[in-house]
């Protein structure tokens, strides 16, 4: 499914009352995020890294790759990935401890990752921009954080 296609069932969802108007969900980030049904590699990682409680629990801001975006991955990202040091490592590079809002966010601010990255805001060409990742869908509110569709899986 086309990440394009996703945001309009989001905005069908909303226009039907499935969800608020303010895009909340009575649910967490992780049963969000895989009821939407464009994130099923992002909650696999997330799972085989052992965060999945962590992100049903505690307020988090969350930075999820789509499922094309993990489809895009060079193999040899792919393959990095099976190593579970470096599957947490990259997990925890999506995760803020915390809500940060990043509609409010100005250019140039900088934002410290749960694996140690620092991800910076950029505003080009009414885009948002995650360091170099796009932000498809900014600040969906759910019960316990916020979910930004990325475009792109972050690497250390």
């Amino acid at each position: 499914m086309h990440v394009r296609h996703t945001l309009g069932l989001i905005a069908m969802a909303l226009a039907l009352g499935l969800m608020s108007p303010a895009g909340v969900l009575a649910r967490n980030i992780i049963d969000t995020a895989q009821t939407a049904g464009m994130f099923s590699s992002w909650v696999n990682a997330v799972r085989e890294a052992g965060m999945e409680q962590t992100l049903k629990g505690q307020p988090y801001t969350v930075f999820a790759p789509s499922d094309e975006a993990f489809a895009k991955l060079p193999s040899a990202r792919r393959e990095a990935l099976r190593n579970k040091d470096t599957l947490v490592q990259v997990v925890k590079l999506h995760m803020v401890a915390g809500k940060v809002r990043l509609k409010d966010a100005k250019e140039g601010t900088q934002i410290r990752t749960e694996g140690g990255k620092t991800l910076t805001v950029h505003r080009k060409d009414r885009r948002l921009l995650l360091s170099d990742a796009e932000v498809l869908e900014p600040d969906v509110e759910v019960d316990n954080g916020y979910i930004n569709v990325l475009d792109t899986v972050l690497f250390p």
